[in-house]
């Protein structure tokens, strides 16, 4: 028999929580509020782990990155209003990389918002384009309250949702109750397994694609984004004797060694060799891949298009033929890598392009030692001294850039949040995978870490968190596109040079901290830095914007000569 839906706030509350709680759901990050107070109180009844984070925009990208490292659905819980809008970059980050974060919004009662009351807005599906599916939680709109719950851990399966929580007072307790004592923070029983329904339908509809593909003796080329989970090194060793592999390093393809990982480097490499073939078919995952140059030169060639998206996302890079297919990036790979397991090898094509990626590793020693002291020595460093032990986030703009000239194939798969490529929410969605226990080092840049300082409002605050910062005096990156310059304004209004050295940030927040303006003074300060702390730590990094702008060209232009 369907239970009743109750009219009480903290009744349904509960209920709600309750049934996420029995689907999945592994922790919470709950933001101060009135109207979502239900909430609060469910979800510290039930014992779930919960985060308490003041900035609404940076509590979702803390659920974002505790649903990475978890790899389990993690609820992000607001007050009405405007509050609400502020899930949305971290939504749509979920959307395009297909993390499970679930935004819970506390509304009033439907149509309040047309009452002259304060505090509202329409919020009933706000998130739509951005979520795998939305929900109304209230007795009007919910008749089956099981089969809404089940139909929530179904869709949050391959991505975000957003459940809309109207709630009428009372909203508390009638009388005082015993002061609630915090637990200690106990970090969440992850990292688990996402499960994620395979259809047959469609896994043999994928494979017999590819299986007609290779029968023409098609070149294919696998390429991949951003995307969460590691890939198999035996899946990536069949690939690679069928297919060259390219893509990001936080792809996951990175994990073996015959990848082009620095796509951007290569594509410059490729202009001055000229000649080579492009690939008649491209099988696609994941995020936008970095390199606009690799993409544009393979829209050029209008090839033909494989698409792997759990969610069913089926974006057309190429201008040419495209079938998408609805299915687990890593069960897809798996299958047909066990599928080719006898078959012969199929990449003669692939010769020059291989060749050219040994070349230009190759001249990447000599490029680097000729470099001064600027952002790119310093990306050097880090990366050599980082432990294997570490998971490394990578800032969007430059860091994850430069990430891709100094990959190892040997490390962890590192992430970054290119699904939208925002430089909001990084250092949040860092803080909520160290939240998750795990020993996080985020890199990243000085106007990234300026503009998400937020992330550092949230109790607790892991200890285990390291954050290099780049310090180049502004967006660095504007020095690497021709257009900027030639407006006049590159330094006030592009790059927002803000001349402030950022230990009175880490004070505010209660981070250690430390900068550095040599190299010398650099591999000093990391020697011990990943030792242990009661607090996070910072190492703010002083490079010269000219000089790195310069050195970065200088290092592109030397290993393509």
């Amino acid at each position: 028999m369907t239970p009743a839906f109750p009219s009480d706030a903290r009744a349904s509350a509960r209920l709600l929580v309750e049934g996420l709680a029995a689907r999945g759901l592994e922790a919470a990050v709950l933001s101060p509020g009135s109207r979502n107070a239900p909430l609060i109180q469910a979800f510290e009844a039930q014992g779930i782990p919960c985060v308490i984070a003041l900035d609404e925009r940076a509590a979702a990208h803390h659920a974002l990155g505790l649903s990475l490292a978890l790899n389990r659905p993690v609820a992000v819980v607001c007050t009405s209003g405007t509050a609400a809008l502020n899930h949305a970059p971290a939504l749509a980050e979920a959307e395009r990389t297909g993390l499970s974060l679930i935004s819970l919004t506390a509304d009033r009662p439907a149509g309040t918002a047309d009452q002259w009351e304060s505090q509202t807005l329409v919020q009933d599906g706000i998130h739509a384009p951005h979520v795998r599916a939305s929900f109304s939680w209230s007795a009007k709109t919910t008749p089956d309250p099981t089969a809404t719950l089940d139909a929530m851990a179904t869709a949050w399966t391959s991505g975000p949702i957003h459940v809309n929580c109207p709630f009428a007072e009372p909203l508390y307790p009638d009388t005082a109750t015993t002061p609630f004592a915090p637990r200690p923070w106990s970090t969440p029983k992850g990292p688990g397994t996402a499960v994620s329904t395979v259809d047959a339908n469609e896994m043999a509809h994928w494979l017999s694609t590819l299986q007609n593909a290779m029968d023409q003796g098609k070149r294919i080329l696998l390429l991949g984004g951003t995307q969460s989970h590691a890939l198999s090194r035996a899946t990536l060793d069949t690939w690679a004797r069928n297919a060259i592999l390219a893509g990001d390093s936080t792809s996951g393809l990175g994990a073996h060694p015959d990848a082009i990982v620095a796509t951007d480097r290569w594509m410059r490499g490729q202009r001055k060799s000229g000649g080579l073939d492009r690939p008649d078919l491209a099988i696609t995952f994941g995020a936008p891949i970095l390199s606009k140059a690799l993409r544009h030169w393979l829209r050029e060639g209008r090839i033909a298009q494989l698409h792997l998206d759990p969610g069913g996302r089926a974006p057309r890079a190429f201008n040419g033929e495209l079938t998408a297919f609805r299915l687990p990036i890593a069960a897809a790979l798996d299958a047909a890598a066990r599928k080719w397991a006898d078959r012969a090898p199929n990449v003669n094509w692939a010769g020059p392009w291989h060749a050219l990626e040994q070349r230009l590793r190759t001249a990447h020693a000599p490029a680097l030692a000729a470099a001064p002291w600027s952002d790119l020595t310093v990306h050097a460093a880090l990366h050599a001294a980082l432990p294997a032990e570490a998971e490394l986030h990578l800032a969007n703009s430059t860091p994850v850039r430069y990430a891709q000239l100094f990959h190892d194939p040997t490390r962890r798969q590192p992430w970054s949040n290119r699904g939208v490529a925002g430089i909001d929410g990084c250092t949040a969605t860092a803080v909520g995978a160290a939240l998750a226990g795990q020993s996080v080092t985020l890199i990243s840049g000085d106007l990234g870490f300026l503009y998400d300082a937020n992330a550092f409002h949230v109790h607790p605050l892991p200890a285990s968190l390291r954050i290099a910062v780049i310090h180049n005096g502004g967006g660095g990156v504007f020095r690497w596109l021709p257009g900027p310059v030639r407006t006049g304004l590159l330094p006030t209004h592009f790059e927002m040079r803000h001349g402030l050295e950022l230990h009175a940030v880490c004070d505010l927040h209660g981070l250690e901290h430390q900068r550095v303006e040599t190299a010398e003074a650099l591999n000093a300060a990391l020697e011990d830095w990943w030792s242990d702390s009661e607090v996070p730590r910072v190492l703010e990094i002083a490079t010269p914007p000219e000089r790195s702008a310069e050195a970065h060209r200088a290092y592109m232009e030397g290993v393509s000569a």
